[in-house]
C-alpha cells in the first residue's frame, strides 16, 4: 500500500510538472552533480569519486544527445564509448532514443530552482516478480541530479 501511495504521490509530482517542462530549459551541456536511489522516501546519495562525476550529457537543440558516461577512478579515469542518441521532450519526460521502437532511456525530469536538473527513473506501471526482491530492485526509483556547466 505504501508503495501504490508513493508512485500515485510520484505520478501527481509528474502531472503537475508535466505542464512546466520546456524543450528550453533541457538544452545545454550538464554534468553530474550527485547520483543515487529512493529507499521509500528516503534518498540514499551514491559517493562519487571526481572520476565518476565526470558523467554528462549535451542534449542539443537539433534533436541529438551525446551521453558521456565515465567509470574508474581518479588518476585512471576511463571513458565509454560516447552515446549519440536523438531525443525529445514527453509530457514532464525526457526520451532518449535510437529510433521510433528503440528508446534507450525516459526519464522523469525536475528543473530545480538552483538551475540543475534531476532526472529520475521513469517507471509508467511497477514491476512484478515472484521474487520480492527482484520486485523491490526493479522498481526502485533512480536519479541523477546534472548541473548546466
Amino acid at each position: 500500500m505504501k508503495r501504490l501511495m508513493f508512485f500515485s504521490a510520484l505520478a501527481f509530482t509528474s502531472l503537475i510538472n508535466a505542464q512546466k517542462l520546456k524543450k528550453e530549459d533541457v538544452i545545454g551541456f550538464w554534468k553530474l552533480k550527485e547520483s543515487g536511489f529512493y529507499e521509500g522516501k528516503k534518498k540514499v546519495v551514491k559517493e562519487f569519486d571526481n572520476c565518476r562525476l565526470m558523467r554528462n550529457y549535451a542534449i542539443r537543440e537539433d534533436g541529438f544527445a551525446v551521453y558521456n558516461y565515465m567509470e574508474g577512478e581518479v588518476g585512471n579515469c576511463i571513458p565509454s564509448e560516447p552515446r549519440l542518441s536523438f531525443w525529445k521532450v514527453v509530457d514532464n519526460r525526457i526520451q532518449f532514443y535510437a529510433d521510433e521502437k528503440n528508446i534507450l532511456e525516459e526519464v522523469v525530469v525536475t528543473v530545480n530552482k538552483d538551475k540543475t536538473m534531476t532526472f529520475a527513473s521513469y517507471i509508467p506501471v511497477p514491476f512484478k516478480d515472484k521474487d520480492p526482491e527482484m520486485e523491490k530492485v526493479l522498481n526502485t526509483i533512480h536519479y541523477d541530479v546534472l548541473e548546466k556547466q
